[in-house]
């Protein structure tokens, strides 16, 4: 054996030293490469993980596959074997025999376990991706836990569940998208509201204080720091959070530029003729677009350190007309090809706090 490589055997008791038990219910986010050099690659993981919870347990893993242009003119759909962009583990496990997958066209799931059909089922009658009758909830009322595998809370789904239940605005397309899916009989089609970009989160910056209330617990997988949750404590902590301040897991000082540049890019390169994000404004700053700039002014991004509070950013195509956004509010917005420019239109706006309505 390596010195450096890390074994089932160890994966396991370290899954123990951090927490894990028989029968538990199990969702697991991780990046296989930050554990060190694991032979056998994912397909270990995958066993130590199983291994640690017994036949009596389930791993669940998200097997995602929505992206930012997904609206009602770009419908995702779902079909079983659809390659999702979660990792290694997600990807690998689906595949196997014994897996099974829930129906939704951006944010299945994947289980093996004596849970698995339970939790995966009825994901394609659920109104919002991870709320209300998704396997993301589905865990928590089970009594699950979530599990961290070198990454961090960024990437912690079930922060979208507590959105979803609260009907937060920023954080859902305000028009369901018909979308196809895959099913025994063929394909259906069913009506979702689906996930709105343009929202920067602050999901990081909340482990601390889970922490401190007992809810979220560290350790090493391998090398890979890793965070343990349970994840029926997490959702009614963040609710409690959530009623005393709708913005609680928003980013207030930032702005998304990501989604603004991405959706430039992908109606640059022909890919798209139009995207639709919900454009976060915090409420002391404001954005406006002119010829080809992007101007951005109080807000505090961080760059090398250095917090930069005011800044002009040059678009790939000229916008074809200006465009001010004030502050407080959440933009529903389309950037659509105009031939060598781009239209940037605001659909629908509405204070960042306020609710959605189904």
């Amino acid at each position: 054996m390596r010195r450096f490589e890390t074994t089932r055997e160890e994966i396991v008791k370290d899954l123990v030293k951090i927490g894990v038990e028989k029968g538990d219910i199990l969702l697991v986010h991780s990046s296989l490469s930050s554990i060190g050099y694991v032979a056998g690659g994912a397909e270990t993981l995958i066993d130590a993980l199983l291994e640690s919870v017994g036949e009596e347990g389930t791993i669940v893993v998200p097997t995602i596959t929505g992206q930012i242009f997904d609206s009602p003119e770009n419908p995702p759909s779902y079909s079983k074997d659809k390659p999702c962009w979660t990792g290694a583990v997600p990807e690998t496990l689906r595949k196997r025999g014994e897996a099974c997958r829930s129906r939704h066209p951006t944010h299945s799931v994947a289980a093996i376990g004596k849970m698995a059909r339970r939790i995966v089922e009825g994901h394609e009658e659920a109104k919002t991706p991870c709320g209300k009758n998704t396997p993301y909830l589905k865990i928590a009322e089970l009594g699950g836990k979530i599990l961290f595998i070198g990454v961090s809370l960024e990437s912690n789904t079930s922060f979208h569940t507590v959105e979803e239940l609260a009907k937060l605005y920023y954080h859902l397309q305000p028009e369901p998208t018909c979308c196809k899916i895959e099913a025994d009989e063929g394909f259906i089609e069913k009506r979702f509201f689906l996930h709105a970009y343009g929202t920067p989160r602050a999901f990081s910056e909340k482990e601390e204080e889970l922490a401190k209330q007992g809810i979220a617990r560290t350790g090493y997988i391998g090398r890979a720091r890793s965070i343990l949750i349970d994840a029926e404590k997490l959702i009614k902590f963040t609710l409690g959070k959530v009623e005393e301040d709708r913005l609680y897991l928003v980013d207030k000082d930032n702005v998304d530029l990501w989604s603004v540049s991405s959706s430039i890019s992908l109606i640059q390169e022909n890919r798209l003729n139009s995207v639709k994000i919900s454009l976060y404004v915090p409420k002391h700053a404001n954005v406006k677009f002119f010829d080809k700039y992007m101007a951005v002014r109080g807000v505090r991004m961080n760059l090398s350190g250095l917090n930069l509070t005011e800044a002009v950013l040059e678009t790939p195509l000229k916008i074809s007309r200006k465009l001010e956004l004030q502050g407080g509010y959440n933009y529903w917005m389309k950037f659509k090809n105009a031939g060598q420019e781009i239209e940037a239109e605001v659909l629908d706006f509405k204070d960042s706090g306020s609710l959605f309505g189904f």
